[in-house]
């Protein structure tokens, strides 16, 4: 009963989540609408950090985090194992593909949604924020189970 109770409470977190990202009002819908080059921008960043995980390319995976990362994991190694110890889905993926995006002070929000070597899916929700140099890193993932597997 408890679990259930935890389960429905963690559900109504993520609807509320996707209500506050995905699902703005009229008003402000033009603040959310993130460029064509733009869109494409973040997800080469992100296709160029699942390639590296892929590839064990542990310093071309850094680079695509951003300094608030960075500093929270001064080294390629503590990033890393990181990644492996709480980001497995995105570490070793079987596939994924681009959801929903929106632009909102300043930060993109792009949805993922994966498949993992055991045919779990996830939503993955990257964060990212367009540094002075005009390039896209990476400032925040966040990740949620989906019930089911993948056919």
């Amino acid at each position: 009963m408890a679990i259930q109770r935890l389960r429905l409470i963690f559900c109504s977190s993520v609807i509320a989540i996707f209500m506050a990202l995905f699902i703005s009002p009229a008003a402000t819908a033009k603040e959310n609408l993130l460029s064509e080059s733009d869109q494409q921008a973040v997800q080469q960043v992100i296709e160029g950090q699942i390639s590296a995980f892929k590839k064990d390319d542990y310093s071309t995976a850094y680079s695509f985090a951003a300094p608030n990362v960075r500093h929270a994991f001064p080294s390629v190694q503590m990033f890393i194992e990181m990644v492996r110890s709480q980001y497995m889905p995105l570490y070793r993926p079987v596939s994924y593909l681009f959801g929903r995006n929106t632009l909102s002070e300043g930060r993109v929000y792009q949805e993922l949604i994966v498949t993992d070597p055991n045919r779990q899916l996830w939503q993955i929700i990257y964060t990212l924020r367009q540094q002075d140099d005009k390039t896209w890193k990476v400032t925040n993932v966040v990740m949620y189970p989906y019930d089911g597997v993948s056919a």
